[in-house]
């Protein structure tokens, strides 16, 4: 299965300015994270997953889904 990930534009919540997320996220877990976030275009990936496009619980930034 494939999935999209982005890095997002989302409202830092003390200034209103809009910045990137540090990491790719999917459409869903963006959505969870940050509602109302844009993805950037320019950082699209498309990556080949087993699950879906959820990490799983237990996944840390940097670390290889298992």
């Amino acid at each position: 299965m494939e999935a999209e990930f982005f890095r997002w534009w989302v409202a830092d919540e003390r200034t209103g300015v809009q910045r990137l997320t540090a990491y790719k996220l999917s459409r869903v877990n963006a959505e969870r994270a940050f509602p109302g976030a844009e993805p950037d275009p320019a950082t699209r990936e498309v990556r080949v997953t087993q699950g879906g496009c959820y990490s799983p619980p237990s996944s840390r930034p940097g670390m290889p889904w298992a």
